[in-house]
């Protein structure tokens, strides 16, 4: 047993210089590596309608919202908030908001760059 680890060990040390890579170079090509992605029309939408078509939402009512970019789903890690923070819960799982006091506030929405702040006023 001791003899086939001995052998591993040697096989596995290689004296080639061809392998080493100390001294690589790292060699990126030329392209669009920027992160700003093309303008594009962003909107809204809660539970499937555009949030300026929609009525003033009540204590105890949900909003899934879902944003676009040019009528395309943009998708990816987010973060959704509202101001002040005590007129709605956020799901921690799913842009979803739950309103819970009466009061006017700004909803702030953002997947990657793109962002939307919706003014809101929350009704008994």
């Amino acid at each position: 047993m001791k003899l086939i680890l001995a052998l591993a060990l040697l096989t596995a040390c290689n004296d080639d210089k061809s392998t080493d890579t100390a001294q690589a170079e790292l060699i990126i090509e030329a392209g669009d590596t920027g992160t700003d992605d093309p303008p594009c029309e962003i909107s809204v939408r809660a539970n499937g309608i555009p949030v300026e078509d929609l009525a003033n939402p009540s204590v105890g009512d949900d909003w899934y919202l879902i944003m676009y970019c040019d009528e395309v789903i943009l998708m990816g890690p987010a973060v959704l908030q509202i101001h002040p923070t005590h007129l709605a819960t956020v799901d921690p799982e799913a842009p979803i908001l739950t309103f819970v006091e009466a009061g006017d506030g700004e909803i702030r929405y953002q997947l990657g760059n793109r962002q939307a702040r919706i003014p809101v006023t929350i009704e008994e």
